[in-house]
Order: C-alpha cells, then structure tokens, then sequence
C-alpha cells in the first residue's frame, strides 16, 4: 500500500481527518462483495497511501466513496502496525497531494463496480475514482483522476499515472 512520487504537484495536510479515514475496514468491506487483487487481509484499516481523498461541507478530508468533492490523492496510509511511526493518528491530518504530478500505485480497482473483472490497464487509459476511493479505468461517473502512463504487469504491480486534479 504505498504511493511512489516521481514528480510532485501540491502536497496538502491542512484539513482535518475524518473519523472514517481512519477506521473504515479495507478488506473484505468493497460496496457489492467486490475484491480487489490490490488489497489482501493484512491491508491496514483506513486512508491508504493511493487512495482518493475527497473533502466534506465541514472541510475534513476522508476517502472518497462515490459521493462529495475529490481534491488528490492520499500520500501515506492513516494506520499502520502499532510500532510504526504515525503521524496522522497523533495530528489527526493526512497529506495528500492535488495540482498534476506524477505517481505509480499498487493499490487500484481489479473488478468493475458491478463485479465483473477490469479489463488490463494500458498506458492511456483514463483514471476514475471508484465508490471505495481507488483509481478505476471504469467510468463511474466522478471526474478524470488522472491519466494511466505505465500499466501494471505481473512482474511490477506499480502503475504509473498522471494525476489531473
């Protein structure tokens, strides 16, 4: 679960977290019963380094559910095991970054929103947001996240994208 910078846009921590970024259950709680191949049991709860960050009416930042404003994306994860260090959950704020960049990911959609496999990314690709905060070639309706550079393959999961908002 991490997000790889390779070229900056603008990165943010103004606003307060939400209480659901950080104790929203990632596996096995996917809207419909989806999976994703992204995500195993091991997956910490809450925010994630990659997923989509939105902003709520009362400006707390939490991750997107299909529902509210995206404003980037989230850089590092909200929890993590009990020994490691964990800024977000003593400041309550999470940076995430907005205004272009360039990443790579290896959390993303592998199911289409109604449950049927994703058809494999490819370098073009534009990028959604997914009602469960992950970038998704589907068109679900939300803004164009960003814009795939790199696909994912089986010797490196990472996919590299432009981000666009």
């Amino acid at each position: 679960m991490s997000l790889k910078i390779h070229y900056a846009g603008h990165l943010n921590a103004i606003a307060t977290l939400a209480a659901g970024a950080f104790t929203r259950p990632n596996y096995g709680n996917m809207p419909g019963g989806r999976t994703s191949t992204t995500i195993t049991a091991d997956t910490p709860d809450g925010a994630l380094g990659g997923f989509i960050a939105k902003v709520s009416a009362n400006n707390e930042v939490d991750i997107y559910n299909g529902q509210g404003t995206i404003v980037g994306v989230f850089v590092n994860n909200a929890n993590d095991a009990a020994f490691e260090n964990t800024p977000a959950v003593a400041s309550g704020k999470l940076t995430y970054v907005h205004s272009m960049g360039a990443y790579s990911v290896n959390l993303y959609e592998t199911e289409t929103e109604a449950g049927a496999p994703l058809a494999a990314y490819a370098a073009g690709d534009d990028l959604y947001a997914s009602n469960f905060g992950l970038l998704t070639k589907e068109n679900t309706g939300s803004i164009v996240v960003g814009v795939v550079t790199k696909a994912p393959s089986a010797n490196d999961p990472f996919m590299t994208f432009n981000l666009r908002v």
